[in-house]
């Protein structure tokens, strides 16, 4: 990969990211609404889930710099791989919308 095709990538991916901390806010806040039930305090599995969350713009972070590391090292594709780690979030947490709209 050349040096302008990771450039333009990794500045589009970052702007969609920092787009995404909106809705992450909003996520952030509901996810709240996990612990509405008695017995969820004590859920492992809702506790991950909700770690998970809270977890994206430090995943965020991580790769913005990474990934500008990287690429000022002349690694572009390591830089990329960096890049794409909040899409971990997204996609799972989009998933997880999809499937709770439409169960």
């Amino acid at each position: 990969m050349n040096r302008k095709a990771a450039l333009v990538a990794l500045i589009l991916s970052q702007i969609v990211y920092v787009l995404f901390i909106a809705v992450w806010l909003f996520i952030s806040g509901m996810s709240v609404m996990m612990f509405d039930s008695p017995e969820a305090a004590g859920d492992v599995q809702t506790w991950l889930i909700f770690i998970f969350i809270l977890l994206y713009p430090l995943a965020f972070l991580v790769s913005l710099v990474l990934g500008w590391v990287f690429f000022s090292r002349r690694k572009y594709k390591a830089a990329l791989i960096w890049n794409g780690i909040p899409l971990i979030w997204i996609a799972s947490l989009g998933g997880f919308l999809m499937y709770a709209n439409f169960s």
